[in-house]
């Protein structure tokens, strides 16, 4: 399927499966020996997500920024309900309104490219910018994104740093992460993306987040077409207020 006509595909799957939440953000109070409140420092970045494979589309991602304080998903640990959603069907809709009520969180946004008014996925070998808006003492940043034609595979950020200085970069490379929330069966009656079309159906497996193993062509995903291997993705982060 060409390029394009993939984008289409999980375009469809993604207006229907992913529930778009508002961009969270809570502020506190900083400590600062008893003088009068200083203002909470306000900074902006853009984050570039580059789909780094050929035949596995990217949903739109959750960008999360928050403190040491707040962790939304960790290798070696079982999958939450917030990021089995994002990791089985793109939904972060979940994520969103449990982001919102984790202390430490300050910002919340399902990803937006800056030329576009509606979150879209990223084609293999595409690539979207984002904006995050950040009010308050939250230092650290975490993405979540699903590769689509999977039964529950994901890549993302696990609480980086953010970049300090106006101007500053840092790029990350990331592989394909399994959720070990849903078995690898490959079929498509099970795969939202464009190969299947089938949100919301599960196939429960009960294991923890670690490297993904791969497509092993099984069923209706092709090694060829659809491979985990390897880096997925690219995420460059910068501070530009």
């Amino acid at each position: 399927m060409p390029r394009r006509a993939k984008t289409a595909a999980i375009a469809v799957v993604a207006a229907g499966a992913l529930a778009i939440g508002a961009t969270a953000v809570a502020t506190g109070s900083h400590s600062n020996g008893g003088k009068s409140p200083q203002k909470a420092p306000e900074r902006s970045y853009q984050i570039t997500v580059e789909n780094l494979t050929g035949g596995q589309p990217i949903s739109p991602p959750l960008l999360v920024a928050h403190n040491r304080r707040a962790d939304l998903w960790e290798r070696g640990t079982i999958a939450n309900h917030a990021v089995a959603a994002i990791a089985e069907d793109a939904n972060n809709a979940v994520a969103l309104e449990v982001a919102g009520k984790i202390r430490g969180v300050g910002a919340g946004a399902t990803g937006v490219d800056v030329n576009a008014t509606d979150p879209a996925p990223i084609g293999p070998d595409d690539k979207q910018t984002y904006s995050l808006d950040v009010k308050g003492y939250y230092g650290q940043l975490t993405v979540l994104a699903m590769l689509v034609n999977s039964n529950d595979a994901f890549t993302g950020l696990d609480s980086v740093r953010l970049p300090r200085q106006v101007g500053k970069t840092r790029s990350h490379y990331r592989i394909a992460y399994d959720a070990g929330s849903e078995k690898n069966n490959e079929g498509a009656k099970y795969i939202p993306g464009p190969v299947g079309g089938n949100p919301f159906v599960r196939d429960p497996e009960g294991d923890v987040i670690r490297a993904h193993p791969g497509v092993k062509g099984g069923a209706d995903l092709d090694p060829k077409v659809h491979s985990l291997s390897g880096k997925v993705a690219k995420i460059t982060v910068t501070r530009v207020r």
